[in-house]
């Protein structure tokens, strides 16, 4: 692997753990930004953000222990697509239903699906 692609992965890991850092640190004014309802912001939505953030602390976590040990990369890469690839069907459920949650729907299918063609660019490209 090239060291420019070394590069391009720690980037992308290191971007996936301050996302995940996020609704640790202000699960509300996230959810704002990203337009979910002001009243859906309680306890329950900000511990559920809180366990999405630790999955994607965990997941960049996965890609920097796979660039020590490269046998596992392939997977890790394609388990990270999987993971942007599971928000993006979680997501069209409430779209497809009109739950009134289409501007924050919308606005986290941006990341997931940016995400998900990310790693498989790499993926393809490290084949």
């Amino acid at each position: 692997m090239s060291g420019t692609m070394r590069m391009i992965m720690m980037a992308m890991a290191i971007g996936r753990v301050l996302i995940g850092m996020v609704p640790m640190a202000g699960a509300t004014s996230m959810a704002v930004r990203l337009g979910f309802p002001a009243a859906h912001d309680n306890p329950t939505t900000r511990l559920m953000a809180r366990f999405f953030g630790v999955r994607d602390i965990g997941l960049g976590v996965l890609i920097f222990y796979s660039l020590a040990h490269l046998e596992t990369l392939g997977f890790m890469i394609l388990f990270n697509a999987a993971m942007d690839a599971g928000d993006l069907l979680s997501i069209a459920i409430p779209l497809l239903r009109r739950q009134g949650i289409d501007r924050a729907a919308i606005s986290s299918s941006i990341f997931a699906a940016g995400g998900g063609l990310a790693w498989l660019a790499v993926w393809i490209i490290l084949r």
